[in-house]
């Protein structure tokens, strides 16, 4: 607590003494409205283009999960959802898969990979072949703040993804219409089969997910932000 009241205080300080801030959502925004009433911020988000839709839903096949192990909320997220989520999904589709991909692996996440059907890969050279062949991406995170690039990165290839309501803050999605939502076990299991074999719901779920990152998270939402911010600041100066 200690330490977090330090870097708080840090960050306060930088704010005040820049002519504007940049945070990832509205969310974040609307924290510093309360905590530093002054300051010019604005929303500059994480920027992803558009790929290809990779390999259609009845080619695609089992689950994957981004991201790397020194950030402490995904290792919580990857041992929560093998130890609670993963048996009840394997209990329903037991040839299943689950590709964990990322940097930093320790032995407590290598470990994982004795359970039944769960491939600990570590950091990858290419992410294309997961991203355009698993049929879903989890992001089950149990906290953390700011916009997930790994929730980006599959929706803007065509990807759907089940995640918890932590994962998907400040990204203008909606349960059922962009994203599968769920924060218990049970409900991300059934969250998961329901995306695993629904073709329908998939295949608006990849869609509406492609549109949300075009409408959100690309260079041409951001381009009125970045001319405001910095030609502006350019202009006056």
């Amino acid at each position: 607590m200690r330490a977090a009241a330090r870097t708080r205080a840090l960050e306060l300080d930088v704010i005040a003494r820049s002519d504007a801030t940049l945070v990832v959502s509205q969310i974040e925004r609307d924290l510093l409205a309360q905590d530093a009433p002054q300051a010019a911020v604005e929303v500059l988000s994480n920027l992803h283009r558009a790929g290809g839709p990779g390999l259609p839903f009845a080619q695609r096949r089992d689950l994957v999960f981004v991201g790397g192990f020194r950030h402490p909320p995904n290792a919580d997220a990857v041992h929560w959802f093998v130890g609670a989520v993963w048996p009840l999904v394997r209990e329903r589709e037991p040839t299943m898969q689950l590709h964990v991909i990322g940097s930093d692996v320790t032995p407590e996440i290598q470990a994982l990979a004795a359970h039944p059907g769960v491939q600990v890969h570590g950091h990858v050279p290419d992410l294309q072949p997961y991203i355009d062949g698993a049929r879903l991406a989890i992001a089950p995170l149990r906290y953390g703040a700011g916009v997930k690039g790994k929730v980006n990165l599959s929706m803007a290839h065509g990807q759907p993804v089940v995640a918890t309501t932590c994962a998907v803050e400040g990204m203008h999605l909606s349960a059922n219409e962009d994203v599968l939502l769920a924060d218990d076990a049970a409900g991300f299991a059934n969250a998961v089969l329901r995306g695993y074999h629904d073709e329908a719901l998939w295949q608006r779920l990849a869609a509406a997910g492609r549109a949300n990152v075009e409408r959100h998270f690309s260079a041409d939402a951001a381009r009125a932000v970045v001319r405001r911010v910095l030609l502006g600041m350019d202009a006056q100066a």
